[in-house]
């Protein structure tokens, strides 16, 4: 015999719900058997409506409800739109075409640099290699060190006028190279190589009188770093030139440090 578990109403065999309480069987249904007299509840003792006495070693039954239950969703306020989205976008397409026109101006600069080294370096070559070896080579003969003794042979033994035959033999040697027949760039060239020769010429024989002069040594050291700095700084204009126009720089150079007059 079955009865409801909530209160203890005797229920028929297949029905649903307690006649008496409402209750649904099929969650608070207990079963007991008949003969023992004995009731078997879902929640606790029950009383047996026929003695009046509560049943003794009674079970509990407890249904745990299984089925699956759905997420819970959060509903909350839509994002709001961030004003300054606007001006990010503006700011980054404002970058990138600016980016663009700096390569761009970087590429057309760099073809032009292109263009002109190399016109220049067309110009240079002008210059027959044969007589530009040559005349550098008579450069690098005055700024080799051993190039001292000379002038300590020239100015301890024949003094001052020796120099000047000196200096007037290595002019003619300049004119020898560049010949009867020459053009304007190996004219320029010439004279540029002539410039250097002379200055180093000049820095040398400086430094002598200044280390051999005994107490007037101090009147020629101004001009012995003079023409130092002056031999050292056309050296290096000379052969870092790759155009006509870094040729004429080195004569400007000269006359604006009165080294030649125009």
């Amino acid at each position: 015999m079955a009865f409801c578990s909530k209160c203890g109403n005797e229920l028929r065999e297949g029905m649903s719900f307690c006649t008496k309480c409402g209750a649904s069987v099929s969650t608070g249904e207990t079963r007991a058997s008949s003969g023992s007299g004995n009731t078997t509840t879902g929640t606790g003792s029950a009383t047996n409506p026929g003695s009046g006495n509560n049943s003794a070693g009674s079970e509990t039954q407890t249904l745990v409800d299984t089925r699956p239950t759905a997420p819970t969703i959060v509903i909350g306020p839509a994002p709001k739109k961030d004003p300054s989205r606007g001006l990010k976008s503006f700011a980054k397409g404002a970058l990138g075409f600016f980016v663009a026109v700096a390569i761009i101006i970087i590429g057309v600069w760099t073809a032009a640099w292109v263009v002109s080294n190399f016109d220049s370096k067309a110009q240079i070559e002008e210059v027959d290699d044969d007589k530009s070896q040559r005349m550098l080579a008579l450069v690098d003969d005055v700024r080799n060190p051993n190039f001292d003794e000379v002038i300590d042979d020239l100015l301890s033994k024949s003094g001052k006028a020796e120099d000047y035959s000196f200096l007037e033999e290595y002019t003619n040697k300049f004119k020898e190279i560049l010949g009867d027949e020459y053009s304007e760039e190996e004219k320029l060239y010439c004279d540029c190589c002539y410039y250097v020769w002379y200055t180093e010429y000049e820095a040398k024989r400086y430094e002598w009188y200044s280390n051999n002069s005994g107490l007037l040594n101090y009147l020629y050291v101004g001009k012995a770093n003079r023409y130092r700095k002056y031999a050292d700084t056309l050296y290096d204009m000379l052969t870092a030139a790759k155009s006509d126009t870094d040729l004429k720089n080195i004569k400007i150079y000269c006359v604006d440090h009165k080294i030649i007059t125009e």
